[in-house]
């Protein structure tokens, strides 16, 4: 980030300070314990568990021993990784954090600031409601222009394994989901041999909307348990916020970089950015890669986004 002069560099961290500590008392206000994460991954480790992230966007070092690590390119795999060797049942695990995130882009390593919550062990009939609330609640504060769009992993992994693609059509359909590719997306799969599945799949990019809007759409379409079991946990999220905020959307062919997903997935938007200030979902299923399935649900806040929409006049 570049700076016209000192001055404004001072600024902007003392901003950045300021905005922190605003959030991190308002999650300590709602019962959050802080805790400080690691910013080294193992390589092998990361990307065995992390398989589309592109390996050569992860910043590598050497341990003493000829070991290879990672920068960490994201936080929770981090907090999951260690936890999970020492957990016990019953547990239940509300916390946050500050952390720093690390990737090679074109220009050089990237570096994101990020603020993360996360609840761990627990999973009442609201725990997803109330994680997208308070991720409604702290976007909130900052403007009143802002959208959250929300999906559901299993809804999409419902019509990939009816369709029993193989892992590298796996991998690529989700790669133009992820781009929002709909053309190619079309011919990718017309060079595959159909299955009634595909019908939805093709309409995938369509179900968007209120969420009346996408079961009115979703009418005549493929849909089986799991599918269907998507649908119904984006219900009780609709039932739960429709009457707190009208700002809310859906988008059935939302899907992450990350792969560890498997429910509800959400995004935060400002108006004035193209890029997410919030996301995250739920990952149970990943924490089974480290010993336990726990219930696990979070998301971050991209701090670095959030400043620069609050202070654009320090920025350039």
């Amino acid at each position: 980030m570049n700076f016209l002069n000192i001055e404004d560099e001072m600024k902007y961290f003392q901003n950045m300070f300021v905005l922190r500590k605003e959030i991190e008392s308002f999650l300590y206000e709602e019962g959050y314990t802080n805790i400080e994460p690691s910013i080294f991954e193992g390589y092998d480790e990361f990307t065995g568990v992390n398989s589309r992230v592109d390996k050569k966007s992860t910043v590598k070092l050497l341990d003493n021993n000829s070991g290879i690590l990672i920068l960490s390119p994201d936080i929770t795999t981090g907090i999951i990784n260690k936890f999970m060797p020492r957990w016990e049942h019953g547990l239940k695990l509300k916390i946050f954090y500050y952390g720093k995130t690390y990737k090679h882009s074109g220009a050089g390593i990237k570096e994101k600031r990020e603020l993360g919550v996360e609840i761990i062990g627990e999973r009442n009939d609201d725990t997803d409601q109330c994680m997208v609330d308070t991720a409604r609640q702290i976007i909130g504060r900052y403007s009143n222009n802002y959208l959250i769009e929300i999906g559901n992993s299993k809804f999409l992994k419902g019509i990939m394994q009816s369709c029993s693609f193989s892992k590298e059509n796996y991998d690529n359909i989700l790669d133009l989901l992820y781009s929002k590719n709909k053309q190619e997306l079309k011919e990718y799969l017309s060079n595959l041999p159909y299955r009634e599945p595909m019908s939805t799949l093709l309409n995938i990019f369509d179900l968007e909307g209120t969420f009346d809007e996408i079961v009115e759409q979703l009418e005549g379409l493929y849909m089986n348990e799991l599918m269907k079991q998507g649908i119904e946990e984006l219900k009780a999220v609709d039932n739960y916020t429709k009457n707190i905020t009208d700002k809310i959307t859906y988008d059935l062919s939302m899907v992450s970089e990350l792969s560890y997903y498997d429910g509800i997935i959400f995004r935060g938007y400002i108006n004035g950015s193209n890029k997410e200030i919030i996301k995250g979902g739920r990952y149970d299923s990943f924490t089974e890669q480290y010993g336990y399935k726990v219930p696990a649900i979070g998301f971050t806040v991209e701090l670095d986004e959030l400043i620069k929409i609050l202070y654009k006049e320090v920025l350039k």
